[in-house]
């Protein structure tokens, strides 16, 4: 199977938390993710809101009406699977809920077993809601961001993770294996239930195919390309396997660097291509893929919007077959002009109307 985006060139962009509270006023505490009141309300005060301000941009909803949306779509927010694993977390009122380290101990990583979701207390909280929201609108929809197996691995061992690849990969690869078998089990229920499990990873997964299972390798910029070889690649193939079709989310400045590690995949058809790297050598690595092309979201809130155009252009420039190509800028925080991500969808709206 091939993917293709539904339409030309699709445009996404989400904002932080910071913007949704200082424009709107919504508070991100545990109820905004969890109680089911709450979880509808914030969704479809979100989509009016966006309207509002970027209907005229095919942003939001117009006259939103509540929809029984599982997890946030309009945020950047992967944390539940660390909770899974027994990290704390910590919510705010303008931020993404904040994983503690667990700073799990030799015996305690050693001792790590995949937990069974239907008692584990923080899926279970996952659960209820989903019920809840069936059993009022008599369907669910969304999913929730599940992190990715080093991301996971981090949060449950902190930087000792590093220091286990080089002075026992025998503990590093039990961490890893039951971060991934965790992931892919939560995963895989809510597609079952849902239909879809990355939208909240990146909405632009929605405008491609919403079956995608986009895996974040946000860490994978902190090691090697051999590390990531020894210690990874594996689990991609391995969740590729399980949880087809098969994206990569690699929000760092370097794709490039394990572009070709990334090319031994197989069923990985999505990228999440990160602001800085070199597209053209991902293209030539990945010619078929379709590349959701990331701008920075702080050079988008902090540049004038010709300057923000022109990095649109470069990216489309890069970028290959315009027709495998998405473009997306997550995390914008307050300090973003409206006029600047005006500019991006003018720019991509060029392109759709008279090519490259």
């Amino acid at each position: 199977m091939s993917l293709e985006p539904q339409t030309f060139l699709p445009v996404e962009i989400v904002f932080h938390p910071s913007w949704w509270n200082k424009h709107y006023d919504i508070k991100f505490d545990e109820q905004f993710f969890f109680d089911p009141r709450k979880r509808v309300e914030g969704e479809r005060q979100m989509r009016a809101a966006l309207h509002a301000r970027f209907g005229d941009l095919g942003l939001g909803e117009a006259n939103a009406a509540p929809r029984p949306v599982i997890g946030p779509v309009h945020l950047a927010a992967g944390f539940l699977p660390s909770a899974v694993l027994g990290c704390t977390i910590r919510y705010y009122g303008d931020a993404s809920p904040e994983v503690i380290p667990a700073n799990l101990t030799d015996a305690q990583v050693m001792s790590l077993e995949v937990p069974d979701l239907e008692s584990n207390p923080a899926f279970r909280k996952l659960v209820a809601l989903m019920d809840t929201l069936e059993a009022q609108y008599g369907k669910i929809e969304g999913d929730v961001n599940w992190e990715g197996v080093q991301n996971v691995a981090l949060n449950l061992r902190g930087q000792q993770l590093f220091l286990d690849y080089y002075e026992n990969p025998a503990r590093a690869r039990r961490l890893l294996d039951v971060a991934a078998r965790t992931i892919e089990a939560m995963a895989q229920y809510v597609r079952r239930r849902t239909g879809s499990n990355s939208v909240a990873v990146n909405r632009i997964v929605g405008a491609v195919d919403e079956r995608i299972s986009l895996h974040s390798n946000c860490t994978v910029a902190m090691i090697s390309a051999r590390t990531y070889r020894e210690y990874l690649l594996a689990y991609d193939q391995q969740l590729a396997r399980a949880l087809y079709p098969y994206g990569i989310h690699h929000c760092g400045v370097d794709m490039h660097k394990v572009r070709n590690e990334y090319a031994q995949v197989e069923g990985a058809e999505f990228f999440d291509v990160g602001w800085g790297s070199d597209v053209a050598a991902c293209r030539a690595a990945l010619p078929n893929a379709i590349f959701s092309l990331r701008m920075s979201p702080v050079r988008v809130a902090t540049l004038t919007p010709p300057e923000v155009a022109a990095d649109v252009e470069a990216l489309l420039r890069a970028a290959g077959p315009l027709e495998r190509a998405a473009l997306c800028c997550i995390n914008l925080d307050d300090r973003t002009p409206d006029g600047n991500v005006r500019a991006m969808f003018q720019v991509a709206e060029r392109y759709r109307r008279y090519g490259a």
